[in-house]
């Protein structure tokens, strides 16, 4: 399993992403990458976490293993829905949280984790799609 996290710097304060609940996964995180930059470093990932930055259908499309895609706000408008539905790849947030504050930011990425590890165990939460 391959995991990014493609804008952290997003995120208030100084956070941090506990482990995951498995002995083996690739984790890489970019503090802020451009939009551009997106698809190229995404395109074996399993996962995508963002907080803001743009998950587009090209990023969507490229990502020929995506099956998760986390928006780690409550806001999803960044992510495109519709390619994500049509190939069938789930999305989920963490819902009434803002990642400008600094004290929800770290309940924002205990969040996310536990959303990985439901949705591995076949119990999605906050899912979208």
């Amino acid at each position: 399993m391959h995991i990014v996290v493609i804008d952290s710097s997003q995120l208030a304060g100084e956070t941090d992403f506990p482990m995951l609940d498995m002995d083996k996964y690739g984790w890489q995180q970019f503090m802020q990458l451009e939009e551009s930059e997106v698809a190229d470093r995404c395109w074996r990932s399993d996962v995508i976490i963002s907080v803001a930055t743009p998950v587009t259908r090209a990023t969507i499309d490229k990502a020929y293993k995506l099956q998760l895609i986390i928006a780690a706000s409550d806001n999803t408008s960044h992510i495109d829905l519709d390619a994500a539905r049509e190939r069938g790849i789930a999305v989920c947030n963490t819902p009434g949280l803002s990642p400008a504050n600094a004290t929800q930011s770290q309940t924002i990425c205990n969040q996310v984790i536990n959303n990985i590890n439901a949705w591995l165990k076949k119990q999605p939460v906050n899912m979208i799609t």
